[in-house]
């Protein structure tokens, strides 16, 4: 069965490979299949880059046509090198916005598979338990967070990390403390019916905060993301 590794591997070799088996494997994994969208698009930019059009002789008035040919090459070489430089930048753009997509797209993903943790609630997970699940990532949380009514430690992308769901006036609120996976800065997202932001928390990786798309503002989910992250005390 083809693993995330081989199939990125063979996608950035050639993003419109039409082989059966890669095709399975984006069709089974979101992650991969968002990783793939955000290549193919960034793989149409660099050849709308590289499009750099040349004035035509007919274009040119004649008394300007012995001096246009003098400088046809240096046109056509500061052409090449537009292009490179804007196809750098986009490159530059895109290999800082995949790997949050793809993150994003696995937080989304992972949901699917707890349906069970979105209850309203306010009977609070028992301490021990809750206490249990975050010792791993070296942290506690301070009762300002709200009632957290349900706590699990969760396989994902490599690592156990808590998956915490909070009650809040505004809904149930899911929160998972990634300390595996840094970043450069908070994004949000709003897909498959879930909103929510991921926030770099300095030192410890990130933490995502979403909610089930029931209408409530990217602003709201990032004041709860804010006063989340308050209620955090690392313990190393």
């Amino acid at each position: 069965m083809m693993d995330h590794t081989r199939y990125r591997s063979a996608i950035m070799a050639d993003p419109h490979n039409p082989d059966a088996e890669l095709r399975v494997h984006r069709e089974a994994c979101p992650e991969c299949r968002a990783y793939t969208e955000q290549l193919l698009k960034f793989d149409a930019r660099i050849e709308r880059a590289l499009r750099v059009g040349m004035p035509t002789g007919a274009d040119v008035l004649p008394f300007e046509r012995k001096s246009s040919r003098l400088f046809t090459g240096a046109r056509r070489w500061l052409a090449v090198a537009a292009s490179v430089v804007v196809a750098t930048a986009i490159a530059g753009g895109i290999w800082l916005t995949l790997p949050q997509r793809s993150l994003a797209a696995a937080v989304v993903a992972h949901m699917a598979g707890e349906p069970d943790a979105w209850q309203r609630t306010d009977v609070a997970v028992d301490e021990p338990d809750l206490q249990k699940v975050l010792k791993d990532s070296k942290l506690r949380l301070k009762p300002a967070a709200g009632i957290v009514s349900y706590a699990s430690s969760c396989a994902f992308r490599g690592h156990r990390v808590p998956h915490l769901v909070v009650q809040t006036p505004s809904g149930p609120v899911t929160v998972m403390v990634l300390v595996h996976e840094p970043l450069r800065r908070s994004m949000k997202f709003d897909e498959q019916g879930y909103r929510g932001t991921i926030v770099p928390i300095a030192g410890h990786g990130s933490i995502a905060v979403l909610m089930q798309d029931s209408g409530v503002s990217s602003g709201e989910i990032e004041r709860i993301a804010a006063k989340v992250n308050d209620a955090i005390v690392w313990t190393r």
